[in-house]
């Protein structure tokens, strides 16, 4: 059963690069690639967004069920390819859409840079892209 759009939570993000470019997409495919093949299935968009030539790289995750994040961030913490990923960027600025769990928002909020959150979700949908 599908979560109706205001159950679902998404983060925009700006991070900044700490390592060259190269080492960044390097450590970011190989997390996407095991993210895709063992991650929840309740995050359903993840997209990272970079100039080669910028200090600067976006990334977009969506949620359909934010009360499943913590189990994302609980499980990616272990694992060797977003240890390399993290150890390449630094989180300067996210934007919440959605309402996070009380858990989230505190582990969100440790790094300092939520600059907005819209919690009310008004209207929205999501089509479906299978088959």
């Amino acid at each position: 059963m599908r979560t109706p759009p205001s159950e679902h939570v998404t983060l925009v993000e700006v991070l900044e690069l700490t390592r060259p470019f190269e080492e960044f997409a390097a450590a970011v495919q190989a997390a996407a690639l095991r993210l895709e093949a063992e991650g929840i299935e309740e995050l359903v968009t993840l997209q990272f967004y970079a100039d080669p030539a910028s200090t600067e790289v976006g990334s977009i995750l969506t949620f359909t069920d934010r009360n499943r994040m913590m189990e994302h961030i609980d499980m990616i913490t272990g694992w060797e390819e977003f240890e390399r990923f993290f150890g390449t960027v630094k989180p300067i600025d996210v934007r919440v859409y959605g309402e996070l769990s009380a858990e989230a928002q505190e582990w969100v909020g440790q790094f300092g840079v939520v600059s907005k959150t819209f919690e009310d979700h008004v209207v929205g949908f999501v089509r479906s892209t299978a088959a």
